[in-house]
């Protein structure tokens, strides 16, 4: 298969494009990046770790909103892996219908013309593909194959870093916090429910070493896809949470209005000047934490997944999400076009190849636990 990753240079790009470098499957693996010499540099150090493997990569330079530039690079993929801020969406899923090639991105919500789009095309694309969302959206699955209805999902993740290494994960802290986020909801009872700032406050308990973390409705897509399929589902939220001092700070910037639509960009910028790129000695980690309850054979079950991955230093943020990804986008290769149109992770992908792809990384582990309700 030809893979090819937008925003490659990039903090989740890289640990998607060394993932997928090894990868026997993955016969041309193109990466591209605003950054020509930071792709590069990338694809020289994959080459040098693994000589055999140098035919099979290529660095572009490429400015994605030159159409003309980037439509000869796309064309012929079997895969798109849209690894850029999620700013870029509109311009990168248009590029992708054009190019009439398969599509793959960490978090976007496409719009119903997008959506229409992609389906005369005839293409797959599938928004989503991450930690969370992504193997989120595949363990609820997991559950649902295991049960006889599911009931309720509540799916949580903590990530543990700094407030801007990059431009698209300082876009992502502060749109999901935002006071004027429009799209944080929950799920109750057949009907959406807007989420204030840091409404839905729960403790959960995630896998050692991180532990218990307070976390909030965060504005991810799993609280829509579920219900969308699973018409027994009476609840269905997803749950965030940055470091303590980064969600104090947040508060802070909500208070004075700096989070507000007219004021997001300056504070964005403002922030960037000072800590972009900043980075610490601490571990980053991206620990999720998926309950669901339903019922098997009558009874009443809760079943918990907890996942979480080895100290990779401050590399542990952009490769969980990447692993996980690049697992998707080697099975969205492989199989192909499943029904023209955005397809739902949970839908398209078989969750026990996923696990069994995903296991084979000796990486990221996941681990569940039932328990029958009295």
């Amino acid at each position: 298969m030809r893979v090819v990753v937008l925003g490659g240079a990039g903090e989740v790009g890289i640990a998607l494009t060394a993932d997928l470098a090894g990868r026997p499957e993955v016969a041309e693996l193109t990466v591209c990046d605003l950054d020509t010499a930071r792709a590069e540099e990338i694809v020289a150090g994959l080459r040098r770790a693994d000589p055999a493997s140098a035919s099979r990569l290529r660095a572009v330079g490429l400015d994605l909103r030159d159409t003309a530039a980037a439509l000869p690079v796309l064309e012929g993929a079997d895969v798109i892996a849209n690894c850029t801020s999620f700013t870029m969406f509109d311009t990168v899923v248009d590029l992708a219908v054009q190019a009439r090639v398969n599509y793959a991105d960490l978090l976007s919500e496409p719009t119903a013309e997008q959506r229409s789009a992609v389906e005369r095309a005839g293409i797959t694309a599938i928004s989503g593909l991450g930690a969370s969302p992504g193997l989120t959206n595949v363990l609820v699955r997991h559950a649902v194959d295991w049960l006889d209805e599911l009931e309720e999902a509540h799916i949580s993740w903590v990530s543990l870093r700094t407030i801007a290494p990059s431009p698209g994960l300082l876009d992502t802290i502060l749109w999901e916090l935002s006071d004027g986020c429009p799209t944080r909801q929950y799920f109750h009872h057949g009907r959406y429910v807007a989420a204030a700032f840091m409404e839905g406050s729960r403790n959960v308990d995630f896998a050692a070493p991180v532990g218990r973390q307070r976390v909030y409705f965060v504005p991810h897509t799993e609280v829509v896809t579920p219900p969308r399929h699973f018409p027994g589902l009476r609840f269905c939220a997803v749950r965030g949470s940055w470091r303590p001092e980064l969600m104090d700070d947040i508060r802070v910037l909500n208070k004075y209005g700096l989070l507000d639509p007219e004021a997001i960009e300056a504070t964005k910028a403002r922030i960037w000047e000072r800590f972009g790129g900043r980075r610490d000695d601490s571990p980053w980690r991206l620990f999720l934490n998926v309950e669901v309850i339903g019922t098997r054979a009558g009874e009443g079950w809760r079943r918990v997944y907890d996942v979480g991955h080895p100290d990779w230093g401050q590399d542990g943020v952009g490769k969980m999400t990447g692993i996980c990804a690049a697992v998707g986008v080697q099975l969205l290769g492989r199989h192909g076009t499943r029904g023209a149109g955005f397809i739902d992770p949970e839908v398209y992908f078989d969750p026990q190849e996923f696990l069994s792809e995903l296991a084979s990384r000796s990486t990221v582990t996941v681990t569940w636990r039932d328990e029958k309700l009295l």
